[in-house]
C-alpha cells in the first residue's frame, strides 16, 4: 500500500512541476505556483474489510503464523490400549492413571466431553494439561491442516478467498498457539455398545442414566500432544 502512495505523490508532483516550465515564445505566461499543499490520506486501506474488525488478520498471514507455532504428535504407545472405567464419575481420574502410568505426568483437566457425549454416542473425550513428558510434539507442515480437514485445496487458500482474516476458527486456534500452553488429548470409545450408541438418533438419552453400562472397558481411539486444544475439530467432529 505505501509504494502505490508514494507513486500518487510522485505523480502529483510531477504534473504540478510541469505547470511551471519555462514557456518556448509566443507561450502566454502561466501564474507561478507560490504555496502548494498536498493532503494523503494515510489511513486508506487499499483493500475493503468488509465489515470485519480493522485489526482482523489476513487469511494468509493467520495460516502461516499457525504453521510455524503448531506442536503435534500421536501419542502410538496410547492408542488401542484398553481402559477399565468403574463409572461416569470416576472415568476422567481412571483414564489420567492410565496415562500416567505410561510416563506422561498430566496436570489439571481442561476439557470433559462429559456423560451425555457418553450417552449418545458411547465414547469419552478428555484434554489434559501436560506437566512432564519424554515425548515431543512437533512442528508441522501446513499439508497437515489439510489432513485433518481444517485447509480447504491449495488453490482456493489465497488472501482473495479469506480477505481479512474471515477463518474465525482458525484465528482461535493461532490464540492458543500463540499462548504454547502443552496439552494431552484423549478419545475412547466404548468396547460393548449395549444399546448406547443407538441412542444417537433417540429422543431418551437426554435423560438416560449412565450408572447401568458401568463398569466398562474403553479402548483408545486416539491419543495426541499438542499446543492446541482445537486441533480435533474436523479430524473427530460430533456434536
Amino acid at each position: 500500500m505505501a509504494d502505490g502512495l508514494w507513486r500518487k505523490l510522485a505523480q502529483k508532483l510531477r504534473s504540478v512541476v510541469g505547470r511551471d516550465a519555462p514557456r518556448g515564445a509566443g507561450q502566454p505566461d502561466q501564474p507561478t505556483l507560490m504555496n502548494l499543499e498536498i493532503r494523503l490520506d494515510l489511513t486508506e486501506d487499499s483493500k475493503p474489510n468488509l465489515g470485519l474488525p480493522p485489526d482482523a488478520i489476513p487469511g494468509l498471514t493467520v495460516i502461516k503464523e499457525l504453521v510455524r507455532g503448531l506442536r503435534y504428535l500421536t501419542v502410538d504407545q496410547l492408542v488401542g490400549l484398553k481402559i477399565e472405567v468403574s463409572s461416569s464419575s470416576s472415568a476422567a481420574a481412571e483414564v489420567r492413571a492410565a496415562i500416567t502410568a505410561h510416563g506422561i505426568d498430566l496436570g489439571e483437566l481442561v476439557e470433559d466431553s462429559g456423560v451425555m457425549t457418553f450417552l449418545k454416542y458411547g465414547l469419552l473425550d478428555y484434554t489434559f494439561g501436560v506437566v512432564k513428558t519424554d515425548l515431543v510434539a512437533t512442528p508441522q507442515r501446513a499439508r497437515f491442516l489439510k489432513e485433518i480437514g481444517l485447509l480447504p485445496d491449495k488453490a482456493d487458500v489465497s488472501d482473495s478467498i479469506f480477505p481479512d482474516g474471515g477463518i474465525g476458527f482458525l484465528e482461535e486456534m493461532l490464540g492458543e498457539v500463540r499462548a504454547n500452553r502443552l496439552l494431552l488429548k484423549i478419545l475412547l470409545d466404548r468396547d460393548e455398545t449395549d444399546g448406547v450408541v443407538s441412542r444417537v438418533y433417540s429422543k431418551d438419552w437426554m435423560h438416560a442414566d449412565a450408572a447401568p453400562y458401568f463398569p466398562c472397558v474403553f479402548t483408545v481411539r486416539d491419543a495426541c500432544l499438542t499446543n492446541c486444544s482445537l486441533i480435533w475439530l474436523c479430524k473427530h467432529f460430533y456434536l
